[in-house]
């Protein structure tokens, strides 16, 4: 296959096995494990009993307060209300004794942010219908036939699409579904290119001669045969060696081979020989 298709698969295949193996664990990603998550809810009052002071802030809109008391989320009696939310009796009252506290007792209000209590209810804002009258600034005094505790809230800013999408992905690489996704993208992605792109001819390897090809060789006639004017002697007229598988020559037979190549004259002997060399020697170098 080509290297590419290969490197897809591997990817995905990568990324598969990591989403898997935490996903199917239930461990979250340690290194994209976020620590800002929502913060433990912070209670304001702890009571029976008390006066409270309503501000509207430039930070963002003030909810009012969130009540919380011990209990359990248990309907007994099937009829959609938290049994423990319903009997308590609870008021918000502003000076002119108009009431702010709104019960959320139904079974779609359930919280589950504080542990071994439930959410029984809201002060100066009513989470199930916006257009109740909520508070004004000032003091208002409240009073609990139970223990209860209350926690301010303010209204959440509206998130971009762009900060939902990028938390959605966040929350999917914590789990591991992100990758598991992913990973089934890039395989599919590689079974195209596996169809798509053709597969890599080898080409056979050629090897790289690091130096030259020819060799270049210098003879030297310093280990000939000399003369007695040092002039290299010809290699046949004074070869010692004799083949005697040769068949005789016929002819010329006292002379033999002449220094220069050619055959000596009948009746020709070394010395002949030796004073024509030397005297074809002396016009070479007199020319």
């Amino acid at each position: 296959m080509h290297p590419a298709t290969n490197a897809t698969f591997a990817i995905s295949g990568s990324l598969l096995f990591i989403g898997i193996l935490f996903f199917g664990t239930g461990t979250p990603i340690p290194l994209l494990d976020s620590t800002d998550d929502d913060p433990e809810v912070q209670f304001f009052f702890s009571g029976t009993a008390t006066t409270l002071l309503f501000e509207q802030t430039d930070s963002g809109s003030n909810n009012g307060w969130a009540v919380y008391t011990y209990g359990m989320y248990n309907d007994s009696d099937g009829d959609g209300l938290w049994d423990d939310c319903y009997s308590v009796e609870i008021s918000l009252l502003n000076e002119s004794g108009v009431d702010f506290y709104y019960p959320a007792c139904e079974v779609s209000t359930q919280r589950e942010d504080v542990i071994d209590m439930i959410y029984i209810g809201q002060f100066c804002f009513n989470p199930n219908n916006s257009s109740s009258p909520g508070c004004t600034d000032g003091n208002y005094s409240m009073e609990s036939s139970r223990y209860v505790r209350i926690s301010q809230e303010f209204e959440k800013p509206d998130v971009s699409v762009l900060s939902s999408f990028a938390s959605w992905i966040r929350d999917g690489l914590v789990s591991g579904v992100t990758l598991i996704c992913g990973g089934l993208l890039l395989f599919l992605l590689a079974m195209v290119l596996a169809v798509a792109l053709p597969e890599k001819s080898e080409e056979p390897v050629k090897k790289k001669r690091s130096g030259p090809t020819a060799e270049w060789r210098a003879y030297s006639l310093s280990g000939q045969e000399r003369g007695d004017d040092g002039m290299p002697k010809a290699f046949s007229r004074h070869s010692e060696r004799k083949d005697i598988f040769r068949k005789p020559r016929k002819g010329n037979v006292i002379g033999g081979v002449h220094k220069s190549g050619g055959l000596y004259l009948e009746g020709w002997n070394s010395e002949d020989s030796d004073a024509a060399y030397k005297k074809k020697v002396e016009d070479r170098r007199g020319k």
